[in-house]
């Protein structure tokens, strides 16, 4: 396929955990056709096929090669450039587990630079997607390498300088795109951080002559952007991503990475800013990144008005009452009414931050309440409105899912939020009869709530995604409903004289965030959410 003269295009993760059916990328690629994309980006680390590697994907949900140019075809015929979007040195932990792998690694999940048999992986990554894809582009990552070079690579070879050691690797893999006909970009921040103290964003940022001289003509960097409302930072860093010799392309996000609900406002805000500098920057390829950090957690058609809008601006329209009233004539829901799929993040503050807890407080622990510190007073009240709110939404059309799984997601919400802070307030003030309540009532309603969750969430997943890495998201919704059931027995056993005390209820309350006390923060570990223990 011949590039096309600009592109404005999506980038779907479809690497962690949830792989997208075939059919649903094919309508996604569909649904941004019709708002002017003309490029799709899918992010695969390891879930496409490689013929003679086994173990590339296994049991991850990977794309067969069939699926990959079923995909692609479907794509070119509604003037979509399906473009490969790969990893050839970094994020390519999961592979790290199989034995085929084991000596390939420098340290964390980067690639031992310079290793023969590294390179033939590479190739055959290439020879792979050279026949899947129509697409002569390819994406190939590199980015968030920070220990490059200071692991086996060091024992083997001694200290030496971190640039010299991506820019060698990277005029090994632009060889054997060569090989393969495809021209290659990449994320640009290691040759920024590795100049910067591993700052990519700041005020001073320095990349060295020699830095810009050594990478190879020919190789777009993308300068990668999620982080800002200021219309001027992103000015700033175009203006330092304009040193380099190189095309440069822009990818901004929409915030589907924090957990069960997407960050909508602060993403159409932080987009509105990134595109008016664009725009004057005449950048010419254009994306935005749908991520799903720990886990894929958010539907990435909950991100619909957004991409919309994204669409509008980057063309050049930023009236947003005339990009409201299309998008409704459009789908036939209202752009704010649509928006309202973000609620289960909400705070008691203006959403001028990213916020979480629909994670966070989802998961956090009734006994241990590592995040009770977070919570306001009225925010279970702002929950269980909320829930009403949703429910309006859910009336027979095309998106009912989504919202279903939002609405169940605010009324746990509502009833567990501040179930912690009631509970340690009760047990050291001795309140037996709000602990019996707590015992008799709130926790089985909990219970319930997350059931009735888990079930819209299991539905919603396997009409978008491939099985694969469901169990994890029931693994952890189900330990969630076990561990409830365990702490009421427990409450019980105290109130019935059969244990003397309940040892995490006897410790006080400490701040997660000094400074945050009642107050939303941006947290999506699962692993350090649900305890302070080894996982």
């Amino acid at each position: 396929m011949k590039k096309q003269e600009t592109s404005l295009g999506i980038m779907l993760d479809c690497s962690r955990n949830a792989v997208m059916k075939p059919e649903k990328v094919k309508e996604f690629a569909k649904l941004i056709a019709g708002m002017g994309y003309n490029m799709l980006q899918l992010y695969t680390e390891d879930t496409y096929e490689i013929k003679d590697e086994p173990f590339f994907g296994y049991m991850r949900g990977r794309y067969s090669q069939e699926e990959l140019k079923d995909i692609d075809a479907y794509c070119q015929s509604i003037g979509v450039e399906l473009v490969p979007c790969i990893q050839v040195l970094a994020h390519l932990n999961q592979i790290t587990q199989w034995e085929p792998y084991f000596g390939m690694f420098d340290c964390n999940d980067i690639l031992m630079v310079g290793e023969d048999k590294v390179y033939q992986l590479i190739d055959k990554m290439f020879e792979a997607l050279e026949s899947c894809f129509t697409s002569r582009r390819v994406n190939v990552g590199m980015d968030e390498a920070f220990l490059l070079g200071r692991g086996k690579y060091q024992d083997k070879h001694g200290y030496r300088d971190r640039v010299a050691i991506l820019t060698e690797h990277l005029a090994k893999v632009k060889e054997i795109a060569d090989k393969h006909g495809f021209s290659i970009m990449m994320w640009s921040d290691m040759f920024i951080r590795i100049n910067n103290n591993g700052e990519y964003y700041g005020e001073n940022l320095r990349i060295p002559q020699e830095t810009i001289d050594s990478v190879p003509d020919g190789v777009e960097l993308i300068y990668w952007d999620y982080y800002s409302k200021d219309k001027e930072h992103y000015a700033h860093m175009l203006k330092a991503h304009s040193d380099f010799k190189n095309p440069i392309a822009f990818a901004g996000g929409i915030w589907t990475w924090t957990g069960f609900a997407p960050n909508l406002k602060y993403s159409l805000d932080a987009t509105e800013a990134a595109m008016r500098s664009v725009r004057e920057y005449s950048v010419r390829d254009v994306f935005f990144t749908l991520w799903g950090d720990d886990g894929k957690d958010c539907s990435y058609f909950a991100t619909l008005p957004v991409l919309y809008a994204a669409a509008k601006m980057a063309n050049g329209e930023f009236d947003r009452e005339k990009i409201k009233a299309e998008f409704e004539a459009t789908y036939g829901y209202g752009f704010d009414e649509f928006m309202d799929l973000e609620l289960p993040n909400i705070t008691e503050e203006e959403e001028s931050h990213v916020h979480s807890p629909a994670k966070y407080l989802l998961f956090n622990d009734p006994f241990l309440g590592i995040f009770d510190s977070t919570v306001h007073k009225d925010l279970p009240q702002r929950y269980a409105d909320a829930a009403k709110q949703l429910a309006k939404s859910i009336n027979g059309r095309a998106y009912d899912y989504l919202f279903d799984v939002q609405q169940k997601l605010l009324c746990v919400l509502a009833d567990k939020c501040d179930l912690g802070i009631r509970l340690r307030q009760a047990y050291q003030t001795n309140d037996r009869e709000s602990l019996k309540k707590m015992a008799e009532l709130d926790f089985p309603k909990v219970k319930k709530d997350i059931e009735l969750f888990t079930d819209a969430f299991h539905s919603l997943w396997l009409k978008e995604n491939k099985a694969f890495g469901l169990e994890v998201q029931e693994i952890r919704l189900g330990g969630l409903q076990y561990r409830m059931e365990m702490c009421r027995k427990r409450l019980c056993s105290y109130l019935n004289n059969e244990i003397d005390k309940i040892d995490e209820l006897e410790e006080n309350n400490l701040a997660k965030y000094s400074g945050f006390e009642g107050k939303g923060i941006c947290y999506n570990q699962y692993k350090t959410i649900v305890t302070t223990s080894v996982f």
